[in-house]
């Protein structure tokens, strides 16, 4: 579907329209951006909770949000025809 951005990497899939992948890719970019040394940086406490039990800290949080924005971009690229 053009406009759209489908997300999936097992059998089911996920489907956003242009621009609540727009807003998804700006969240997670900041979300990327507050992970480092920052004024506006998360506190530990705040990591630890995005993280949960599947992370082990700041660094894999931050790098599973660069991956996660650049899988959404190209997949945004991809359902507009760009890619």
């Amino acid at each position: 579907m053009p406009g759209s951005t489908t997300l999936s990497r097992h059998a089911s899939a996920t489907f956003l329209d242009h621009t609540d992948a727009e807003r998804l890719l700006a969240v997670v970019n900041e979300l990327a951006r507050m992970t480092v040394d920052t004024p506006n940086r998360l506190s530990d406490a705040q990591v630890a909770a995005l993280c949960g039990t599947a992370m082990s800290g700041r660094a894999e949080l931050a790098a599973w949000l660069t991956g996660l924005s650049v899988t959404v971009s190209e997949q945004q690229h991809h359902g507009l025809g760009h890619a």
